[in-house]
């Protein structure tokens, strides 16, 4: 042993009794504590550190002013009648709204779509409702999706209903309606 191992031992048996004999085991309890208690601050300071850095890079992402995102952080601009498109994709439309309930995991067994008679001069309008069924997280993400895919569309309506308060999943119904141009004959 060296003479500092040997210093310490000697102090250690020194001090011990005098610690138990004045202090007790509420004493060493505490002083066990307080070195646990430091020992959890000392190993999670770097990882709080780390996250307090994140969250101030996220907030100055966020800050950073509408023209400077980047393109594909920004939705579409609403279209002007004049952009409508087609009423011949329809049908790829209807195809990419239960694609995109597939894609964020929702449960999609049957769809219905109207077609709203067009008035001279006004868009038509296809109203399509789709009972859904999966998380509120799926359901977030869907109506996100469709909403960025098809800049036509628009929510009109969305229910949302729990079967028990216990109930993962939840049964939506989401009211989507398409825009398109009328057709010139």
């Amino acid at each position: 042993m060296n003479a500092w191992q040997i210093a310490w031992q000697t102090a250690w048996h020194t001090a011990a009794p005098a610690w138990r004999r004045h202090l007790g085991r509420p004493a060493w309890l505490a002083l066990g504590l307080l070195a646990a208690w430091l020992l959890v601050q000392w190993q999670l300071r770097p990882a709080l550190l780390h996250d307090h850095e994140r969250l101030a890079q996220r907030r100055a992402a966020l800050a950073v002013a509408p023209a400077q995102r980047p393109v594909g952080a920004v939705a579409q601009p609403p279209l002007a009648a004049g952009e409508l498109p087609s009423p011949r994709q329809r049908g790829r439309d209807l195809e990419a709204l239960v694609v995109a309930a597939q894609r964020t995991g929702l449960t999609l067994e049957r769809a219905d779509y109207a077609i709203g008679a067009a008035a001279s001069g006004a868009p038509i309008r296809v109203e399509a409702t789709l009972p859904l069924n999966g998380s509120y997280a799926a359901v977030r993400r869907f109506v996100a999706e469709v909403l960025n895919e098809l800049p036509h569309a628009a929510l009109e309506s969305l229910q949302l209903e729990r079967a028990s308060a216990q109930a993962r999943d939840l049964q939506a119904t989401a009211r989507i309606v398409l825009f398109y141009a009328e057709e010139s004959p």
